[in-house]
């Protein structure tokens, strides 16, 4: 059956900001008084995870002495990607307003709804996306905001395109099918269908569409 809608996750999908988050995280820290810092890789291995986990993996602990931690982070990394913003991988801004005129787009993060806006100022995609979540919009884990955007635009084969193995379990819990991007931060634990870039993968949904 041919895709009706095309889902994208961001972090490693379509952008990379980790550099601007870390720095954003490093200036909370220090804020606080912690001598504790993170770079851009230890962000990328925490990235499309919900904030409070990506916080915990990085700074064990941490919170419990720095209750309002969460805040203070939130609050610099807000800052430093209205500043830095993410760099797009190649051929996403055209490829998604080509992909738009075939099939229905939408993204689904387990970003801060903060960080989704910023996303859309920086690739003015707003416009050809159909619906959006995420985790800070909607307190739902990925694989139930897949499931219920699927219900809620009667969405009949839908395909999430993703870089992790976190996403690839959201879309089998969800019962979607799932595309992996190879050149994000991860590895999927199958064998789902691979683009080594944003290219290709808009190359072969438009042949689909043919």
């Amino acid at each position: 059956m041919k895709n009706d809608a095309i889902i994208f996750d961001i972090d490693g999908t379509l952008w990379n900001a980790c550099s601007s988050s870390a720095s954003g995280w490093n200036v909370g820290l220090r804020k606080l008084g912690s001598d504790r810092e993170v770079t851009a890789e230890d962000i990328k291995n925490v990235a499309g995870r919900p904030q409070i986990e990506c916080i915990d993996i990085c700074f064990p602990g941490l919170r419990q002495q720095y209750p309002n931690l969460p805040k203070v982070l939130d609050q610099y990394e807000i800052e430093a990607v209205k500043v830095k913003g993410g760099i797009f991988y190649e051929g996403v801004i055209d490829g998604i307003e080509k992909l738009s005129n075939f099939y229905k787009i939408f993204i689904v993060s387990n970003c801060q709804d903060w960080y989704m806006q910023l996303m859309f100022d920086y690739s003015e995609l707003r416009p050809f996306v159909a619906g959006f979540d995420c985790n800070g919009m909607s307190g739902l884990p990925k694989y139930e905001m897949l499931a219920k955007m699927k219900e809620q635009y009667s969405l009949q084969n839908p395909v999430y395109v993703g870089d992790t193995a976190s996403d690839e379990e959201a879309t089998n819990l969800a019962g979607i099918d799932f595309v992996y991007v190879s050149y994000g931060f991860g590895a999927p634990k199958g064998n789902p269908k691979t683009f080594g870039s944003f290219g290709a993968l808009v190359d072969y949904f438009m042949k689909k569409n043919d």
